[in-house]
């Protein structure tokens, strides 16, 4: 089982509990332990507001919130010019401000914080989701494959060696050995598998010039619509790369060339790439094409 949520959202403190009703929604329907959807909830408001205190003014900021199986992953993405978590004190529990990191930290499974130079900041939080008896996200969670739970595993950042065999798999996609990666993902390995930067095997593949590996990917049911922590998809980065034949592999596997901030279009119109536009234009409903 795998759900996923993307909230783009204004800078404005509206956002904060209309983000955490929607996630707490999804879970209270799945039948998530109420404590367990406390902590979510306390946790979220706390990166949030991280969000609303120091991104940049008018900006806007992403929640991309992930339920697997019996884990959840929360990615909060501000404009802002981010900061060094190691280096924030330890905030008096009797404070009335400063005191979020403290409580991320303590309500979280795993906090991870990572700057984007000139680009922003994102905040990862991860909590293990307990559910009720006889509870939709139970049954779900226990109707998967053989393999769920060593997928689950394999996308967590605690065991080195599931990390060095990550490793190695997204250097595979980078490289282009197409028939390394299917073997593994026959045996198992989950095809949207992304890296700490949420880059998925299939866009390294786009991004390093590899049409046949993302056509491989892609009849296995990799999404070419997986946006990065960045929101750019494999399709724009194609495109800015100018690798045509992963454009069309792309293409050929259902990308949308109208999707993403920028889009692959409008990728494209910045490059004066016309074949690409043409191309495009081809692919999306007569109502949607692109303008060159």
């Amino acid at each position: 089982m795998e759900i996923s949520l993307d909230l783009l959202l204004p800078r404005d403190s509206a956002s904060v509990p209309a983000t955490r009703k929607i996630l707490d929604a999804s879970l209270q329907v799945l039948g998530v332990d109420e404590q367990i959807r406390g902590d979510i909830e306390l946790m979220l408001t706390e990166a949030c507001t991280n969000v609303l205190r120091h991104a940049a003014r008018g900006d806007g900021y992403t929640v991309r919130a992930t339920i697997q199986d019996r884990r959840c992953v929360i990615k909060v993405i501000d404009a802002g010019t981010g900061f060094d978590a190691s280096s924030v004190p330890d905030a008096d529990p009797n404070a009335e401000h400063g005191r979020g990191l403290t409580i991320m930290r303590s309500l979280a499974d795993d906090v991870r914080f990572r700057s984007f130079p000139e680009d922003g900041a994102l905040v990862a939080l991860e909590k293990n989701l307990r559910y009720g008896e006889n509870s939709l996200g139970g049954m779900l969670a226990d109707a998967e494959t053989p393999n769920a739970s060593r997928r689950t595993r394999l996308m967590s950042e605690a065991d080195p060696e599931l990390q060095a065999f990550a490793g190695r798999l997204f250097e595979a996609a980078r490289a282009g050995r197409t028939d390394e990666l299917v073997g593994h993902v026959r045996a198992g390995v989950p095809v949207n598998l992304s890296d700490d930067k949420g880059d998925t095997l299939l866009m390294l593949a786009a991004c390093h010039g590899h049409p046949e590996t993302v056509r491989a990917l892609a009849a296995h049911g990799a999404d070419p619509e997986r946006a990065n922590d960045r929101d750019r998809r494999p399709l724009a980065a194609a495109v800015a790369k100018k690798e045509p034949e992963v454009v069309r592999a792309l293409l050929d596997a259902g990308a949308d060339p109208l999707a993403g901030s920028p889009s692959a279009a409008e990728m494209a119109r910045t490059f004066g790439q016309s074949e690409f536009l043409e191309w495009f234009e081809e692919a999306a409903p007569s109502s949607a094409a692109p303008q060159p």
